[in-house]
């Protein structure tokens, strides 16, 4: 009776007693903190500050990253640089365009080359002062300056034919002498002369330009006008005429090579020689008697 009596005792105490412990602990959570209930919107808003918190944290790892990959490029930088540092250098003045050595020197790495082969020496040919001028004006070479009142105008007298060469071009071409006072009216001897007239000039033309006469083998600088002017190849030689060339009108005609390609004749002077029209000298003319000249 007994021993039945201990046993229903004990098994009823051990129900008991672990009730009791969660019956307590039970109010002391609900006496401590009492439940909370989150809305939808504050759900929401929670999810949303996580995931910014989760990116804040992620650029803060990269930027720690990125600074160590800094840190350690750097730290490479500098050992090159201390490696180079400790080679051999040897420093030159350079100089500037002057030649006064103030430009700040540039560092040269001295480094062993291999013997450059040796190269055959160029020849150098030098040219004298006379060859040079020879080339610079060779049209002035033994080319004499005559004045026209003097000689020129018994040099190249009226009937004489003389070769006529362009300073410029150097083209050469046949004249004769036909007729002029105070200075020489001239024709082409052929058409072939006047087409090389006309090559020279552009065409007839009164533009002065510097020429050389060759006749009896000597040399004389000259100007030349390539307009053809006073004159008709179709009509007589100093045959009382219309038309005559350049607006010239009427009066003798003033041609005298005829089928040569020109009507009229054309101008040449010498030093001192002046215009028909006015008896006064041409500035241009002159001038380029002394270009002929080498003056």
């Amino acid at each position: 009776m007994n021993k039945r009596f201990i046993a229903y005792y004990l098994l009823t105490l051990s129900l008991t007693v672990p009730s009791q412990l969660a019956l307590r602990n039970l109010q002391t959570v609900s006496e401590t903190k009492p439940v909370e209930y989150v809305s939808a919107k504050q759900d929401t808003q929670m999810i949303e500050d996580n995931l910014l918190l989760t990116q804040q944290q992620k650029i803060l790892e990269e930027k720690k990253q990125e600074e160590t990959n800094v840190k350690e490029s750097t730290l490479a930088t500098v050992a090159v640089n201390s490696v180079s540092t400790n080679k051999e250098v040897k420093t030159t003045p350079s100089l500037s365009r002057g030649g006064t050595g103030l430009t700040k020197p540039q560092p040269q790495t001295k480094t062993t080359e291999k013997p450059a082969e040796k190269k055959q020496p160029v020849k150098q040919t030098t040219v004298s002062s006379s060859t040079a001028q020879k080339k610079q004006s060779t049209y002035s070479s033994n080319v004499e300056l005559v004045d026209w009142w003097k000689s020129g105008r018994t040099v190249f007298s009226v009937g004489t034919v003389a070769e006529i060469k362009d300073v410029y071009t150097g083209k050469t071409f046949m004249a004769k002498r036909t007729m002029g006072t105070n200075h020489a009216d001239t024709e082409a001897l052929t058409k072939k002369d006047t087409d090389i007239i006309k090559s020279i000039w552009g065409g007839f033309s009164w533009a002065r330009r510097p020429v050389i006469l060759t006749i009896n083998g000597k040399r004389y600088a000259a100007s030349m006008s390539a307009m053809p002017h006073a004159g008709l190849d179709s009509q007589p030689a100093y045959a009382v005429v219309n038309n005559r060339s350049d607006g010239y009108g009427r009066g003798e005609n003033l041609d005298v090579i005829k089928g040569n390609g020109m009507d009229g004749h054309f101008d040449i002077h010498f030093l001192n020689s002046t215009r028909h029209k006015d008896g006064q000298e041409d500035s241009q003319h002159q001038a380029a008697v002394l270009k002929a000249a080498g003056k």
